[in-house]
């Protein structure tokens, strides 16, 4: 999809944003969404009472005597008992305030219910996208730029709810409204309301189409600059050492201050855009009553008439201009923020087929992992990268792979986590293969410790057990003590609840891989994948994560091993050496040492 490509009429926007709300709303929020469409409505007719009930106190302002001639306020008045007309007058101006209080109090527990509505729907999006993005391939995941997955997770889903379905229930609520008083306007004086109608229509014309077009413009640029400005911030504090060793700190500023200025210029640009039709209102307004005026001094002679008309036009114009204006607004931001309609879709028919399918079914490890003529090709490749693999691991067997880099073996492995699927040939797990369906429980029995550890922000329990909110005390320490890690933790002040920082910054190399050990151990992972896991070590540290390798060999875990280091593999069972996509051999450690020397 590109979304810079596409522009929307208003009609094509608003069906589009009615099949996004069908599609993001769960069945309780569509229920939700009723009822408080409901209460809109109900808000919207006591905001319009509360405009009509000026109307008689200026009538009685200025022809007191219709307390007497009005059979509604003349019956009110007598019931009442009242002895002067003032302090009827006085009465009805306390009732109209304690409505008008009413109104408003009304008026705003509705806006709190619309906030927390919106507020549940942001958080459903967003645990959707994240689910979404989650869910994808290995290469459909990094084929999207980790800024844009940012963006349509955390800021899309609450620009979807604040600038999309906010105008709507918005444009509902003021259409009601303006509904309402054109109605009242018309039944009152159909002399103003001809009136009215050929001074705000026109004007209303002009002003949304002097500014949607380029609103939409503006929305589809926030939404372009905002997540190239948060990679290039990203991409600045990933790559701190090497910038301030460089001396590259201002080339980087720039690249990120370009974004971030035109993101602000279009943010800028927003908000003026969305003040025009307010200001515009305005105008129109002043402009109705000069009209007023000319229309009295030229054509009518009635002094009391033109006050009332001017009155009721003031009234009008109080509530009507504000209406006018937010609907404009929430015409404006629907078509503006489309392209937050299109980002929630991107993936959505992936994301359905996956949801669909069951992919935690159970498969029986017991006995022998079969990779059966495997062969795999990357994507928009020509080339393959394994060739007809085909070897048999017993459980509770240590296997190791060298090769040249290229050579496979971190694509073999990555088809046997499943981030690959071969293209032809099969993994056979005691005899059956290894389907789709059962990737999540697969992935279950299996611990992956590659060169770079990722560590979260937390304590060295948190990123041992990585994941779980009960942590299981036995576990753990059996998960450290099995990693050779008892002894670092020992020496730690707060031991397991010792801080890692952030990407484990106040770990060594050697620390990380074994709490990568560690981690895999908690689980208990029957299978274990080593990539490389001691390839960027000192040769020491190498010797002590080796060590902490080799003591799980009891264990009788399934271990799988490519090593930068051929001394890492010293008490492997087999090892495999790959050569351009093929096994071109099969050695005992002592072989390999031969060969290699």
């Amino acid at each position: 999809m590109s979304p810079s490509k596409n522009n929307y009429s208003t009609a094509q926007a608003f069906r589009q944003t009615y099949k996004s709300l069908q599609d993001h709303l769960s069945p309780l929020q569509k229920r939700r969404i009723k009822w408080i469409a409901f209460l809109i409505f109900l808000s919207a007719i006591l905001d319009v009472f509360g405009l009509a009930s000026v109307l008689p106190l200026v009538k009685m302002a200025t022809e007191p005597e219709i307390i007497h001639t009005n059979t509604y306020l003349s019956t009110a008045y007598s019931y009442l008992n009242f002895e002067t007309d003032k302090s009827f007058m006085v009465f009805c101006i306390v009732i109209i305030l304690l409505f008008q209080f009413f109104k408003t109090g009304f008026g705003i527990f509705v806006n709190y219910i619309e906030g927390r509505f919106m507020a549940d729907v942001a958080n459903n999006i967003s645990k959707n996208q994240f689910s979404k993005y989650f869910s994808l391939s290995y290469f459909n995941f990094n084929s999207v730029k980790s800024s844009r997955i940012i963006n349509h997770v955390q800021q899309n889903p609450a620009s979807y709810t604040a600038w999309v379905m906010l105008p709507i229930l918005m444009l509902f609520s003021e259409s009601i409204i303006l509904l309402c008083i054109v109605t009242l306007i018309a039944v009152y004086n159909l002399k103003l309301f001809l009136f009215i109608l050929m001074i705000i229509g026109p004007a209303s014309y002009i002003l949304y189409k002097s500014v949607n077009t380029k609103n939409e413009q503006i929305g589809r640029g926030l939404d372009k600059m905002f997540p190239q400005a948060l990679a290039a911030i990203n991409n600045s504090i990933m790559g701190f050492v090497d910038i301030k060793l460089a001396n590259k700190i201002e080339y980087y500023r720039n690249r990120f201050l370009k974004y971030q200025k035109a993101y602000h210029d279009l943010s800028m640009n927003s908000i003026v855009i969305n003040m025009i039709p307010f200001r515009g209102y305005e105008l129109v307004a002043i402009l109705g009553i000069v009209v007023i005026f000319i229309y009295a001094i030229f054509i009518e002679d009635g002094q009391q008439d033109v006050i009332m008309m001017v009155g009721a036009f003031a009234a009008a114009a109080y509530r009507l201009m504000p209406s006018l204006n937010r609907i404009m607004n929430a015409v404006m931001q629907v078509t503006k923020n489309q392209v937050a309609i299109e980002n929630l879709n991107e993936y959505n028919e992936l994301y359905v087929k996956q949801k669909e399918m069951d992919r935690n079914i159970p498969i029986v490890f017991e006995n022998t992992i079969e990779f059966q003529n495997i062969s795999f090709t990357f994507p928009k490749s020509h080339e393959p990268v394994l060739k007809s693999i085909s070897f048999k691991v017993k459980k509770g067997e240590k296997i190791g792979f060298v090769g040249s880099s290229g050579s496979g073996k971190t694509t073999l492995m990555n088809i046997l986590l499943r981030f690959f699927d071969e293209n032809s040939g099969q993994i056979l797990v005691d005899g059956k293969p290894l389907k789709e369906e059962n990737l999540e429980y697969w992935r279950g029995l299996i611990g992956y410790v590659k060169q770079d550890i990722f560590m979260i922000d937390s304590n060295i329990k948190e990123n041992v057990a990585f994941g779980e909110e009960t942590i299981n005390s036995d576990l753990l320490n059996t998960a450290i003590k099995q990693a050779s890690l008892n002894e670092f933790v020992g020496n730690l002040p707060k031991g397991v609840e010792s801080e890692v920082g952030e990407r484990g910054s106040r770990l060594s190399g050697g620390q990380k891989q074994r709490i990568g050990i560690a981690r895999s151990l908690y689980r208990n992972a029957q299978i274990l994948v080593f990539d490389e896991a001691t390839s960027a070590l000192d040769t020491q540290t190498e010797r002590e994560v080796s060590e902490a390798i080799d003591s799980l060999s009891d264990t009788n875990k399934t271990i799988f091993i490519i090593a930068h280091r051929v001394t890492t593999l010293k008490n492997c069972d087999r090892i495999y050496e790959l050569k351009n996509g093929e096994i071109a051999g099969v050695y005992s450690y002592s072989e390999l040492i031969e060969k290699v020397i």
